[in-house]
């Protein structure tokens, strides 16, 4: 019969393996770092204190540095909460949709569990709260386009005439046509308020300079323009040396597997002669060692193969930088492991 320190082995073994297989995605893949969480709690505190002093404005703006650093469910739920406060329903409900887009982790407080089905409602309820603005544009010359823009923001020529989703209050719109005399006006809308807007716009003046349009093909002393370079993409190192964390954790975790369960046959079959009922442990163990050594060597693979394309990025993006192009070097980060904290 197998004793019980052999036992508690195993089982000390198979705790330390699933704790070390749950943390290898955030350490291969966080972004944020602990000086990053550390920021957004007391941001989000602030926040907190703000709004309850009545200070709403004030409080959003720690909120959303808050979100931007923590990118958690419950920094979310807040920043949802007082965009909502503010009659900023355009706002709140896209950031509550962002927050069901937020990963769930598997060590996730029943207070983020709950701030996930909190953002679900509000955006439904904010849903209702929006306007929308239909914007045509009249007496635009053949072969031109309006430039039309709602609240400072220049709508895509595209999108003219399909309904734009505003918050409720007052609106500043402005059209022109290349230089031509801007028009501009201002209107209320009201909670869930669809309005179609008619502006007329004047073609500019006979002889005007056309509108300001991104240089292209030739430079300001008429020799062709370089085109600018494909900017390199780290993804694929980055999921190399992803492949290797995960593979390295499995390779781990079934090693000491095997090693715990060779240590209980150690002690159950002297002189290495098992009884047939320890064939199965034995087999067990075997498998266990099989998969560990299979796991180390697809680790050690994409491992290098992900610093070779890293060197090999890097050394594409010197030689551009040594003929005078504009080069984006590519940078990976090793050992960033990112803590999601409890706020």
């Amino acid at each position: 019969m197998t004793s019980s320190r052999p036992r508690r082995r195993a089982r000390a073994a198979v705790a330390f393996g699933s704790f070390v297989l749950a943390a290898l995605p955030g350490a291969a893949f966080a972004q944020r770092t602990a000086a990053d969480l550390e920021s957004a709690r007391q941001l989000y505190n602030q926040g907190m204190e703000l709004r309850d002093k009545g200070d709403a404005k004030g409080a959003l703006e720690k909120f959303r540095a808050a979100h931007a650093l923590g990118n958690t469910p419950l920094t979310g739920i807040e920043l949802c909460k007082t965009h909502a406060a503010m009659n900023q329903p355009v706002e709140a409900r896209e950031v509550c949709l962002g927050v069901a887009r937020i990963p769930p982790l598997a060590q996730e407080t029943t207070r983020s569990q709950e701030a996930r089905t909190e953002a679900g409602r509000i955006a439904e309820e904010q849903r209702s709260k929006m306007g929308a603005l239909r914007i045509t544009v009249k007496g635009v010359p053949a072969g031109m386009e309006p430039t039309v823009t709602v609240d400072g923001v220049v709508l895509p020529a595209a999108a003219l005439g399909e309904p734009r989703a505003v918050n409720p209050g007052a609106h500043v719109l402005t059209a022109r046509v290349g230089q031509g005399v801007e028009t501009r006006a201002t209107l209320e809308t009201r909670a869930g308020e669809s309005r179609d807007v008619e502006m007329g716009v004047q073609p500019p003046p006979p002889g005007a300079a056309p509108a300001p349009a991104p240089a292209s093909g030739a430079a300001a002393n008429g020799a062709p323009e370089s085109p600018p370079p494909k900017e390199k993409s780290n993804a694929f190192p980055i999921v190399m040396f992803g492949t290797a964390a995960v593979a390295g954790g499995i390779g781990l975790v079934t090693g000491l597997i095997a090693l715990t369960n060779k240590s209980s046959l150690d002690d159950d079959c002297p002189q290495k002669n098992c009884a047939r009922d320890q064939w199965d442990s034995l087999d067990s163990a075997r498998a266990m060692g099989t998969t560990s050594t299979v796991s180390f060597i697809v680790a050690g693979v994409a491992l290098g193969v992900g610093l070779l394309a890293t060197v090999t990025s890097n050394k594409s993006s010197g030689a551009q930088s040594a003929q005078g192009l504009r080069t984006t070097p590519v940078a990976v980060r090793f050992g960033g492991a990112g803590v999601h904290g409890t706020f």
